[in-house]
């Protein structure tokens, strides 16, 4: 017979052949494309994140450090004991610049767009004692629904530059911020590939294993029993 277009053949590593049929999304016509980002009247990214200015800064403790975030101003770095701040406090870097979504040689690399995420820099932190330059950092805001400002991790990946990671729904609104619509993953439902009488052969076999793997644990039971008695008279 011919086989439907949602319909695909597939073998174990036994060499049995299944026919697997495809859910619906799967073989119907592809999604619209996206959005133009060029049709987008609203604020821009800047615009969406300015309110953070005058918020409360974000805190996240990481292992003996504790981060402090303030937004357009500086990110610190201290040790925290029963709330109150012990040793010094380390300045990661001061406010210096944030991505320029119009800008062209800056949108060229695409990294932004792609990754989808904006950015700030802040530099001109304490000295660094392993590098005896300034400390510095960047900081990556991506759009999370549902959720408010917080700081999701922090990274060193070289000596005393740091990248934060921010999370917060302001800038969800944005198409260029804006994560791709996801699909719940769905069922392939399969089934053995076989001809009527190889079916029946096949159901007759299965019967057939399960008919001795019951004999043989009823054996097992059986001389286990007996074990059990002879323990007892003994």
């Amino acid at each position: 017979q011919r086989q439907a277009e949602d319909v695909v053949t597939v073998a174990s590593r036994f060499k049995q052949r299944y026919e697997c049929r495809l859910p619906p999304a799967a073989v119907g016509p592809p999604a619209g494309p996206p959005p133009d980002p060029r049709l987008y009247n609203g604020s821009g990214v800047a615009e969406l994140l300015r309110p953070m200015a005058t918020a409360p800064c974000l805190i996240k403790t990481k292992d003996w450090w504790t981060y402090e975030f303030c937004y357009g101003r500086h990110i610190q770095q201290y040790h925290l004991e029963e709330s109150e701040i012990k040793g010094d406090i380390l300045v990661l870097g001061y406010y210096q610049s944030t991505f320029d979504w119009d800008d062209e040689a800056a949108k060229a690399s695409k990294q932004h767009q792609l990754r989808r995420y904006h950015s700030q820099s802040y530099g001109n932190g304490s000295r660094c004692d392993l590098t005896g330059r300034a400390r510095q950092a960047e900081v990556r805001f991506l759009c999370e629904e549902g959720t408010g400002d917080y700081i999701a991790r922090v990274d060193e990946p070289q000596s005393c530059s740091y990248v934060l990671t921010v999370h917060t729904t302001r800038i969800c609104h944005h198409p260029f911020l804006r994560p791709p619509p996801g699909l719940a993953p769905l069922p392939i439902r399969c089934q053995p590939a076989l001809a009527p009488a190889q079916y029946v052969q096949y159901v007759r076999g299965q019967v057939s294993d399960t008919k001795r793997k019951v004999e043989e644990i009823s054996e097992e039971l059986r001389t286990l029993d007996t074990r059990l008695w002879s323990d007892r008279d003994s």
